[in-house]
């Protein structure tokens, strides 16, 4: 739809498409990489807007990364016109060691999904989710205590989105129920109860939840902050990646088209 028309720029391109057809190996390299970017130009976009999600992010970065491989190998070639590609190429090292070392490589499609920011990158977020995580630890550690305590052993720890959590004791054991507990409900067969402690716990729970939620979305928008600088280089170098991919494709089609002509 919109070809070349002036001779220089014609033949430039036919000079870097034969270079590539005459070193088969550079060939290979550049198409496993680019094979593995994904559309740089479009996430750049999507940082420009806010709408970026973590597993995009760590495409781009992983994108910029291949770009710095691609630079390299167009620079030992030894082809003059394949190497003025690479000039224009700005390398992000340092943006990219930032983005993977603060996203979890693991990292949800949606922020609000948690372990999005990795291990490490935050002390009062890792303690918090060391509080999540060890929820069910501290709860059976309570239950054991309070069924050795009272001897009531069929007693139990569940929880709720009317009371929370709550211990449940079977009618049998009623009269082992010490003074302090607060009676809840009654369900067949058994009595429910609530504690100063397993109330204090759930508010930690609670409140962890919603912290570790504020905490990551503050970590993660201050990376998108961190990525705006960098999208003028990052738009230049996916035109620059644009420009490779069609001279590989060119390259790929002469190279196979010279071993099938009859």
């Amino acid at each position: 739809m919109m070809p070349l028309k002036s001779k220089e720029p014609i033949e430039a391109r036919l000079s870097r498409v034969e270079s590539l057809t005459k070193n088969p190996e550079l060939l290979a390299e550049l198409r496993l990489h680019l094979n593995t970017l994904g559309d740089v130009e479009r996430l750049a976009s999507k940082v420009a807007t806010g709408r970026i999600n973590p597993r995009e992010i760590l495409q781009l970065a992983k994108g910029m990364e291949s770009i710095g491989h691609v630079k390299g190998f167009i620079e030992k070639s030894k082809s003059k016109s394949l190497q003025g590609l690479s000039n224009p190429i700005q390398l992000l090292t340092d943006w990219v060691n930032t983005i993977f070392s603060k996203i979890n490589p693991e990292a949800p499609l949606a922020l609000n999904r948690g372990e999005v920011i990795a291990r490490g990158v935050n002390a009062e977020l890792d303690e918090l989710r060391d509080l999540q995580q060890s929820g069910k630890d501290h709860l059976q550690r309570i239950q054991e205590r309070e069924s050795e305590r009272t001897g009531i052993p069929s007693l139990k720890i569940a929880f709720n989105n009317v009371f929370g959590y709550y211990l449940e004791v079977r009618n049998t054991h009623k009269d082992k129920v010490p003074p302090e507990w607060i009676r809840k409900q009654t369900v067949t067969q058994a009595e429910r109860y609530i504690t100063p402690e397993l109330k204090e716990y759930e508010a930690k729970i609670t409140g962890a939840e919603e912290k570790i939620s504020i905490l990551e979305n503050q970590i993660y928008q201050s990376l998108i902050e961190e990525t705006l600088p960098h999208l003028v280089s990052m738009q230049l170098n996916a035109r620059v990646l644009a420009e490779i991919d069609a001279l590989a494709s060119f390259a790929t089609v002469a190279v196979a088209n010279k071993y099938c002509a009859p």
